[in-house]
């Protein structure tokens, strides 16, 4: 009898898995090892390159094969404005363009021309043109003349420089005017001596202390936030029959906000304050003195007066204490409104030198009100 040896059948997975290397190994091939049909062999530019069948020239453009680049983008001066965002680079044939589906064939020369340069579009956009701050007179006090208002006007923008190539007016826009104007009542030798930045624990504190020994009365612009954290010492300035004044909600710089964000920081320090303290201000003194129509519109609103000042020591350089006290003294005249810090930072010095202060101006017959009384 025959006898048959019957190998077993391969096992499955080591099957899939030799199938699995041979694709892997296959896709490692390089398409200069696989059959001449299965290839293009062209030259681009002057260096070879190769191409699957079918490859059109716009497939040369998107592997890059070309050695040109897109053209720019120019403003109508000429001026490049967007470098390679211009036309495309395109691809010749024996001198003849191609069109970006047309085939490649195998043994091609091909060469690419760089892309053109194009003339940015332009279009006409309606802008409005701002108020202008117009000032009248002088002095440390401010109130609103004309309120003034924006204008309109059309500009040819070009769309990727935003140079503005011709503009027509509208409508004018009207400025707004400002008067300045010291105090009239001169004769008497009023002055007013005003505390930014507060209220501050301790230094406040100590300040309406020295103020209170020396029977003189001040005028406090405070922020908002700091009404909201000292709210006993807010009222103790009130309760002490000090003016208090608004300056703003955080000590925001005014001409570096948007005129929403101006109107909410002038709103939040009114509403601070009438909400802590009881009263509603009726002076504004904007941080760092930065005035623009955006604040004149909002202090219009609100009705409030603004106030600057006609002496400033700096006390918020902590100079030394005798040099405060006489940037002070030496710079004081009728009508004169004095800035101080109670807030804001280490008002140690001010504090310091605010009793010897008020002792000598009082001596040269001086004599220290709220702003409301010395604008009466």
């Amino acid at each position: 009898m025959r006898s048959y040896h019957v190998s077993p059948a391969p096992n499955r997975p080591v099957r899939v898995l030799f199938l699995a290397t041979v694709l892997v190994v296959l896709a490692g091939f390089s398409a200069a090892a696989l059959p001449e049909y299965a290839r293009i062999d062209v030259r681009v530019d002057g260096r070879a390159a190769t191409l699957p069948p079918g490859a059109t020239a716009a497939m040369i453009l998107e592997r890059r094969l070309s050695a040109l680049s897109p053209g720019d983008v120019l403003d109508r001066d000429g001026a490049v404005v967007a470098r390679g965002r211009g036309g495309q680079p395109t691809i010749l044939r024996a001198g003849v363009e191609l069109a970006p589906a047309e085939e490649i064939r195998d043994g091609d020369v091909l060469m690419s021309r760089r892309g053109e340069d194009v003339v940015e579009s332009e279009m006409t956009t309606r802008t409005p043109i701002p108020i202008e701050v117009v000032f009248e007179g002088a002095g440390p006090l401010m109130s609103l003349g004309n309120m003034g208002a924006v204008g309109v006007r059309d500009q040819l923008v070009g769309t990727a420089s935003g140079n503005v190539y011709a503009e027509t007016v509208i409508k004018a826009a009207e400025p707004m005017t400002i008067k300045r104007y010291a105090p009239t009542s001169t004769r008497r030798k009023l002055i007013a001596i005003t505390f930014d930045d507060g209220p501050w624990p301790g230094q406040t504190d100590a300040v309406l202390d020295i103020l209170k020994q020396e029977k003189v009365k001040a005028t406090f612009f405070m922020v908002g936030k700091q009404v909201y954290r000292y709210p006993a010492v807010a009222r103790r300035v009130a309760a002490e029959g000090h003016a208090v004044a608004n300056h703003t909600e955080d000590h925001a710089i005014l001409d570096r906000v948007g005129p929403a964000e101006v109107r909410r920081q002038i709103a939040e320090g009114q509403n601070a304050i009438q909400r802590v303290v009881g009263v509603r201000p009726n002076w504004f003194r904007p941080p760092g003195g930065q005035m623009s129509a955006k604040v004149g519109t909002e202090c219009g609103r609100f009705g409030l007066n603004i106030a600057m000042w006609s002496v400033d020591p700096q006390d918020w350089r902590r100079p030394p204490v005798t040099t405060l006290l006489w940037r002070v003294i030496d710079n004081t005249a009728p009508g004169a409104v004095i800035l101080l810090h109670d807030g804001g930072g280490d008002r140690t010095r001010t504090i310091e030198a605010l009793g010897p202060m008020l002792r000598e101006l009082k001596k040269r017959d001086y004599t220290f009100v709220t702003l409301d009384e010395l604008d009466s």
